[in-house]
């Protein structure tokens, strides 16, 4: 996008503001840090020195510099203008931590599914009679089998995941394969599968009727 320099008349207006960007605001904050000749803002910048130029005389212009014997530096109105761009970019900033923090904080209840957030069960529910004994194909084994594994380690019956793409990632399997496995466990009462109340996350786990039954089939 090009460039621009706005009219000063309408520098303290919002619309105008957003229009002063690019390559002007970057010589602004070079001078910032103190005058400068014309020559030492194209070796900074890389630019030619008709484009350097071309600013600096544009700048002038809109009264947000000023020249002395070769040395241009912000005026007053560049100065005062500088320091609002500062504002703004640190309310920026200081927005972008707080929206991260809002990510680690949902994160953590991500992970928190992972972990022995629910007491373990007193007894391991046992699984090897029921790979034995199913006719299901095997990655339907496996997708019970993963769950089940968590059910033992965690109390928890479900984990959290984002899609099936990350699920068959632990499964090395193909993404549509895993979508017809689970599809088929849930049509059985296998597994239930629904959005989380985390946003943007399933919810698949072992019914509690399923999880019985292998139990009853140990003893």
């Amino acid at each position: 996008m090009k460039d621009t320099v706005v009219d000063y008349a309408l520098l303290s207006t919002t619309t105008t503001l957003g229009r002063v960007r690019g390559f002007t605001i970057e010589l602004l904050f070079h001078l910032q840090e103190g005058q400068k000749r014309c020559c030492e803002l194209v070796e900074i910048t890389g630019k030619s020195h008709p484009y350097v130029w071309r600013y600096l005389k544009n700048m002038q212009i809109y009264k947000l510099v000023e020249k002395n014997e070769g040395f241009w530096f912000l005026s007053e109105i560049g100065v005062n203008f500088v320091k609002h761009l500062n504002i703004v970019y640190n309310n920026i900033i200081e927005y972008r931590k707080i929206i991260e923090r809002k990510k680690k904080e949902e994160r953590k209840i991500i992970e928190s599914s992972f972990t022995n957030v629910k007491v373990k069960p007193m007894k391991q529910v046992p699984i090897s009679l029921w790979l034995q004994s199913s006719d299901r194909q095997q990655l339907e084994k496996e997708v019970v089998e993963v769950l089940l594994k968590h059910y033992n380690e965690t109390g928890s019956k479900f984990i959290l995941i984002k899609d099936q793409f990350e699920l068959s990632e632990k499964l090395k399997a193909a993404p549509g394969d895993v979508q017809v496995a689970l599809k088929n466990l849930r049509q059985d009462n296998i597994i239930y599968l629904y959005r989380s109340e985390v946003e943007g996350y399933w919810k698949i786990g072992l019914k509690k009727a399923f999880i019985e039954t292998l139990c009853k089939d140990s003893k």
